[in-house]
């Protein structure tokens, strides 16, 4: 990543480094890492700690930001979030046996659809908006990605 600036700070940032690419001076593949990057960043993972039998209900550790009606990504799926119940799970302390059970947090998040079984992470709608951050779309995203699709 020869040319590539250290930060990406605008959605201008983006569109020069397009220009870059076709200009060849810049690979497309360097650009589209960066572009699934940002994607990336409007969402919060955390690890699958259970998915149940119906494929439509992911158990979490606790995970405030989820809320009805946000988006997860999960193996590259984007899902719609129907249900958020927070639940608390006792365990017993490891290597101790004084009776004191702790108790812990878990989010259990119902989905629209019928998920992957073997996911090991998901990914929640983060609060703050990377793209309102940058100043650009997910449709200027989505174009720029479609440009690039002709320099790959």
């Amino acid at each position: 990543m020869r040319n590539m600036p250290k930060v990406i700070g605008t959605g201008k940032d983006i569109y020069n480094l397009l220009g870059m690419v076709q200009a060849g001076t810049l690979e497309a593949a360097e650009l589209r890492e960066v572009i699934n990057g940002i994607e990336e960043e409007k969402y919060i993972f955390v690890p699958v700690v259970e998915i149940s039998e119906d494929k439509r209900y992911i158990t979490t550790n606790y995970l405030a930001e989820a809320e009805k009606g946000a988006k997860v990504l999960c193996e590259g799926k984007e899902y719609t979030i129907k249900s958020v119940e927070h639940v608390a799970v006792e365990q017993q302390s490891q290597g101790e046996d004084t009776g004191e059970a702790k108790e812990e947090k878990k989010t259990v998040i119902g989905v629209n659809a019928d998920l992957e079984t073997t996911a090991e992470k998901v990914g929640v709608e983060s609060p703050v908006n990377i793209l309102d951050t940058l100043g650009i779309t997910q449709g200027e995203l989505d174009s720029i990605k479609g440009v690039l699709a002709r320099y790959e």
